[in-house]
């Protein structure tokens, strides 16, 4: 079960759903009620779970759409008839239940799950599976192993019943992965779920490596004069002659404007690492380069790899965010491409319509 949220983790959501198919992924996940529509219209036919916790008035679009909802009580039914709760070709609707074992987000408590099952039997829905989600990182299995054990223990009174317990985390400790689905999300992409030096190692070793990068053209460049300040409030001033690149890129497309005269961006043509002067505004990043660039120059933002200043781990790091927020903070301006074995596969020019 491929989980495909947040536009792939900000990959772009029908890029990254055509790999994993291809892949040999039986299933996808989704957060919303909305994505899940949106793949559908876009032929998108396997199964799909919604990882969100279902609202009354979704279930029209859940049916219309056969997707596979998640539910943690009964109250999301509350005001539908059981005659209702069926898909158009008349079968049963189909739900996710999620056990919470110390998230203490969404999901039933273990010791109210039979009522829930038995609640879900008489209104005719059909139990699709049970899971759980881990709360701890990479490196804290003893927490997670905890909620691994609680999880199996609710679970022994519903044999028939498929479970899955294993999001990107519990794959790289081995846990939950001997059931029945695993819920890879953000290493589908080479993401790794956390940031410490720990985490990205323990990561790394298992051959993980991100597929995506953000990189960019200049989209003018000039040689400034000493003591000339740069972007907004002179945040940045050039202490000699220096060639200043500007990028058609700021924090509506996601760039973060934090990284305003701290980050770095790759020149590909030499490996230097060049550094974000001034601040990064809506639209706009300036970049300190060593020389006039060529026409046609690539620098690469964010780099496919765990290099410490320029990689999603490392601007997460510098940023005090969480490693999932870099590209999943990416707008819908940016194109997505996807590329398989040094050719370009496909073009989405605007999110707006590849979500």
């Amino acid at each position: 079960m491929a989980v495909v949220k947040g536009g792939a983790y900000g990959s772009g959501v029908m890029g990254v759903v055509g790999a994993v198919l291809e892949a040999g992924a039986t299933e996808l996940a989704v957060a919303t009620v909305s994505e899940g529509v949106f793949l559908r219209t876009q032929g998108v036919a396997v199964p799909i779970a919604v990882l969100g916790n279902l609202n009354p008035e979704e279930l029209p679009d859940v049916l219309t759409y056969r997707l596979h909802p998640t539910v943690g009580w009964a109250r999301a039914f509350q005001q539908s008839e059981p005659i209702s709760l069926k898909y158009h070709d008349g079968s049963p609707l189909e739900v996710h239940v999620e056990i919470d074992t110390g998230m203490s987000r969404f999901g039933v408590q273990p010791q109210d799950l039979a009522e829930l099952m038995t609640t879900l039997d008489q209104r005719g829905i059909k139990v699709r599976s049970l899971y759980t989600h881990f709360q701890s990182a990479i490196t804290e299995r003893d927490l997670n192993k905890r909620q691994y054990d609680s999880f199996i223990e609710a679970t022994k009174a519903f044999p028939g019943i498929r479970r899955h317990a294993a999001a990107t985390t519990g794959c790289v400790q081995g846990l939950g992965g001997e059931l029945d689905f695993i819920r890879p999300g953000g290493a589908v992409t080479g993401l790794c779920s956390g940031s410490s030096e720990a985490d990205v190692k323990a990561f790394a070793e298992l051959g993980f490596q991100p597929s995506f990068s953000l990189v960019a053209r200049p989209s003018f460049y000039k040689l400034l004069e000493p003591c000339r300040g740069v972007g907004y409030d002179s945040t940045y001033t050039s202490s000699s002659h220096e060639w200043i690149a500007n990028f058609n890129t700021g924090w509506s497309d996601g760039l973060a404007r934090k990284l305003s005269n701290c980050g770095h961006v790759l020149r590909i043509k030499t490996g230097e690492l060049c550094p974000i002067v001034g601040r990064v505004s809506m639209d706009s990043m300036t970049v300190r380069v060593p020389e006039e660039p060529g026409a046609e120059e690539t620098f690469v933002i964010i780099t496919p790899d765990f290099h410490p200043l320029t990689s999603a781990v490392g601007v997460a790091r510098s940023l005090g965010a969480a490693v999932y927020e870099v590209p999943g903070n990416w707008g819908s301006r940016l194109p997505r491409v996807t590329v398989e074995g040094g050719k370009v596969k496909q073009v989405y020019r605007s999110l707006e319509y590849t979500n």
